[in-house]
């Protein structure tokens, strides 16, 4: 019997692609339009992008609408239809692992702009318009056909034709070309749901509503700004409509001479990266103060920056504080502002929050069949493993912070020093604590790096526990060589070398937690107390416990209230105390549960934020101890 050989495959074929769209969308994100088109044009070889507004459509019908325009290269008409039209289509195949794939822009467009999409391109000064639109009667979404007279007079519905003047909406097509593009370039007009929608401001059932909205997306998405491209957003100055500008003119004037200032900026992007250094020499009132790179164990480099006195009033139209993210070919993904991510990197306090940036570059994964690197989820605003038990996983923070966490630099754990004006808590009952420490500190295990030769990791020489294990050695029935006198011959390793050596990371029997006294701003709302086990100053991590939290204030009101006024501060530490104390006890007893539950659980579980909170509810524990011991120190009561 012979085995039939494969000629070509049959393509599967696409049908029911609005479905598709809009379950992408829905999973997308916000601004998420913006960019793809940015890509698209920045893949044209644009050196100019602009994100504008249509002004005919606002000077004819009231209607403000965005215009996403480029001076790339152009599409054919043949191009525009396999763009346009077809998913997987003008030269990028979906599913590319680094590519950017052919259905950004559709998928991301098309959902809120049910009207269409106009898109004009210009190849060697020749116009040819598509126009991209919602079957209400299908569903699907297609390409409008217009009627099209050729030279000989017949009548033909075609999907490529030349832009012409439309009064329905308000528009001459070919008048929408801006002057900078010349015989090469692209423009979008989004013509929103209806007739009459604004689509200036992005999607309105998504709140893309910030008249800054576009800007502060690219200056927060895009890294920097590649070389040889401007990118520029006509923005709107008040979110009041009814001041906005009527025509082009009065928005693009240079000054104001009388009557309310209706102008537009025309903001000039400049990225993320811009917007953390802040290179500007007028700016006096702060500055970088230091930043650097940390090489992790699996290949990532995480870029850190701390920033010094008073930020740049850029919070409208970038970030103006800190922010944790991972950066993939130039684009900032999973950015996080959350205290419990900069928890787990070993940064509590508010106040250095706010001005120390962390910025991780994991390595790519080299191909579909890698085992190792990322690469990013089909919406574009997530990073994903490759290979490995964790495949298709999210990103390792949890293992980048610990890492960061142990081998913080200087310039950071000076700034939380700096922050930290009421200083670490303390268990001053020693009876107490030595109990505690007699049951629990051995159970009491906390990461530490250990140098070894070859280690994936480098902890400082100098610091306390990294000596290495002497290796025995047969001893040399030869006279050795006298170092001194009564001293052996060679330099033994104290543990007092200067620098950077090889290390591994390995759990030790370490003494106990111990607690902090905090602001609200320093743990999530409604949370009395938090567990920070990567604290930069205490090896075997601390609770945190928040001082302004209704609960606390209630108890240290009322123990207050039954002593007199001089002693207020003293019965308000006192309080503190013992909650801080029940708080470690609860800790350092979890750590008996490793092995009868598992590890995780501990971690994430038991020793949340929500359970430690939990924890300290109740009154009868904490005022069992209160009782005595504030009784025992201060006995004369206030009178009745």
């Amino acid at each position: 019997m012979s085995v039939p050989q494969t000629r070509r495959i049959l393509p599967m074929k696409t049908e029911g692609t609005q479905h598709f769209i809009e379950r992408t969308y829905r999973e997308s994100g916000t601004f998420q339009w913006v960019r793809e088109t940015y890509k698209n044009a920045e893949e044209a070889g644009a050196t100019r992008i602009e994100f504008g507004i249509e002004w005919q459509a606002v000077e004819n019908l009231g209607v403000y609408r965005r215009v996403i325009a480029d001076n790339g290269k152009g599409m054919s008409p043949e191009h525009l239809v396999e763009f346009f039209n077809t998913f997987g289509g003008g030269g990028k195949p979906i599913g590319g692992l680094h590519e950017n794939y052919g259905v950004g822009s559709k998928t991301s467009l098309l959902p809120w702009n049910r009207q269409g999409m106009v898109v004009i391109s210009w190849v060697d000064g020749e116009a040819a318009m598509i126009w991209v639109q919602h079957d209400p009667e299908t569903g699907e979404y297609g390409l409008r056909l217009e009627e099209v007279v050729d030279e000989d007079g017949e009548m033909s519905l075609d999907e490529v034709f030349s832009p012409y003047d439309d009064s329905e909406y308000g528009c001459d097509w070919s008048a929408v070309k801006p002057r900078w593009i010349e015989d090469h370039g692209t423009v979008i007009v989004l013509l929103g749901n209806e007739v009459g929608d604004d689509t200036v401001l992005g999607d309105p059932t998504r709140h893309e509503s910030d008249i800054k909205g576009v800007s502060a997306y690219l200056n927060r998405r895009l890294w920097k700004i590649p070389a040889g491209i401007e990118v520029y957003v006509d923005e709107l100055r008040t979110q009041d409509r009814g001041q906005w500008p009527s025509r082009e003119d009065m928005a693009h004037r240079t000054k104001v001479s009388s009557g309310p200032d209706r102008r537009t900026n025309n903001r000039k992007i400049r990225g993320a990266h811009h917007y953390i250094e802040y290179p500007v020499r007028s700016y006096t009132s702060g500055k970088l103060e230091a930043s650097g790179k940390m090489s992790l164990a699996d290949g990532t480099t995480m870029s850190w920056y701390l920033w010094k006195g008073d930020r740049p009033a850029v919070n409208s139209y970038a970030a103006r504080g800190g922010y944790i993210g991972a950066l993939y070919e130039n684009e900032l993904y999973d950015v996080t502002t959350h205290q419990s991510n900069y928890r787990s990197f070993g940064i509590t306090e508010q106040e250095v929050r706010a001005r120390v940036w962390l910025v991780a570059q994991p390595p790519l994964a080299e191909s579909s069949d890698s085992k190792h690197g990322v690469y990013p989820r089909t919406d574009r605003n997530s990073l994903l493993l490759q290979g490995g038990p964790n495949a298709g996983g999210e990103l390792p923070i949890n293992d980048w912070a610990a890492e960061f966490a142990a081998n913080m630099p200087d310039k950071i754990v000076d700034a939380i020093k700096e922050a930290r004006t009421k200083g670490g808590g303390t268990i001053t009952d020693n009876s107490w604590r030595e109990r505690l420490a007699d049951r629990f500190g051995a159970r009491w295990r906390v990461p530490k790096l250990r140098a070894r030769p070859g280690g994936a990791l480098l902890v400082d020489a100098s610091q306390v526990g990294t000596t290495p294990k002497k290796k025995k050695v047969k001893k040399n029935k030869k006279k050795q060589a006298s170092g001194g006198s009564g001293g052996q011959g060679g330099n033994a390793n104290t543990g007092e070398a200067h620098g950077k050596i090889e290390a591994v990371r390995v759990r030790v029997a370490g003494g106990l937690p111990n607690y902090r006294p905090v602001r609200a701003d320093d743990v999530r709302p409604g949370m009395l107390a938090t567990w920070f086990p990567n604290d930069p100053t205490e090896p075997a991590g601390v609770v945190l416990i928040n001082v302004d939290h209704p609960v606390l204030s209630a108890e240290i009101e009322h123990w207050q209230s039954l002593f007199p006024d001089h002693l207020t501060e003293q019965i308000g530490e006192e309080v503190v105390k013992v909650y801080g104390e029940m708080a470690v006890a609860k800790i350092a007893h979890s750590e008996h549960l490793r092995g009868l539950i598992p590890s995780k659980d501990v971690d994430d579980k038991l020793r949340s934020d929500e359970a430690l909170t939990m924890s300290l509810l109740g009154l009868i524990g904490e005022e069992a101890i209160l009782a005595p011991r504030i009784g025992g120190k201060y006995r004369k009561r206030r009178n009745a």
